[in-house]
């Protein structure tokens, strides 16, 4: 074979080569924008779903009579006035754990709970597959919130769905001026959790971890306090539970990670029945 004919069949190799990259890429682009939308409609379906406009929870107090015939008053919650309807949200994943609501940072969905870590970071909440994921508790938590330190986790999405508003809370800190607080929403009950740090750190780090002691709630949260991107002034005293949000910062399969700790400050019943 002449090296004329050669080096254009080389040529032509490559111009296929990259031709199928191309090809390749954009076909992965495309689909990861479409996933992206769906995981978009989805969440906006649950929420048209979910949240019930015709809301049961007083804006004002309630005076109401007991079974013996005494008024009672009832102040209203202090808690944000989502009335979510829980029943559906259960028959349509088992899973289901609670609605978080960060507003913030404009979070509000619902919290799922896997058999392991990796099913919800592929797949939605209504279990369909999706570069979204879903946001979830750990696999190895108390599904009822009772654990000292609580780790849910979620996507940092380019859109800012899922936690990706959260690295706009890194760049301004003033966004948790008007309420540095989230909240967990559940059948009964509603927990509220006021931030006392937030920070970056790496996924293998030991700041993923859970602790039963007295001893060890103190040496990690004082380590929390001090190394927080953001001072707080929150009271730790009384050793309340912790919730951790976690999310990626950086690049696709980046190790780094940002940490938003909460400690429970109150508890309130959900709604009036």
């Amino acid at each position: 074979m002449k090296k004329e004919t050669l080096l254009k069949l080389q040529y032509a190799a490559g111009i296929l080569v990259f031709t199928a990259a191309v090809v390749f890429t954009g076909y992965k682009l495309v689909m990861s924008v479409i996933s992206d939308r769906r995981a978009e409609e989805e969440h906006q379906r649950l929420l048209d779903t979910v949240i019930v406009e015709d809301s049961q929870i007083p804006a004002v107090p309630v005076t109401l009579t007991d079974e013996e015939g005494e008024t009672v008053e009832i102040l209203p919650p202090q808690y944000p006035p989502l009335n979510i309807d829980m029943e559906t949200l259960k028959e349509m994943n088992g899973d289901f754990r609670g609605w978080i609501y960060f507003p913030a940072v404009e979070v509000s969905y619902p919290v799922v709970q896997g058999e392991d870590n990796n099913y919800y970071l592929k797949h939605s909440f209504e279990e369909e597959k999706s570069n979204s994921g879903s946001i979830f508790m750990d696999c190895g938590a108390s599904p009822d919130w009772s654990d000292r330190n609580t780790f849910v986790f979620g996507h940092n999405m380019r859109d800012g769905s899922m936690f990706g508003t959260f690295k706009e809370l890194v760049d301004d800190p003033s966004l948790l001026d008007a309420n540095p607080r989230f909240y967990i929403y559940t059948e009964n009950t509603v927990y509220t959790y006021e931030i006392f740090s937030y920070y970056m750190t790496k996924s293998d780090s030991n700041r993923y971890m859970v602790f039963s002691s007295d001893e060890n709630y103190d040496r990690y949260t004082a380590w929390a306090v001090e190394n927080s991107t953001y001072p707080f002034d929150v009271d730790l005293s009384e050793r309340s539970n912790i919730v951790s949000l976690s999310t990626c910062y950086g690049s696709a399969g980046t190790s780094r990670r940002v940490l938003i700790h909460g400690v429970l400050t109150l508890t309130e019943p959900y709604g009036i029945n």
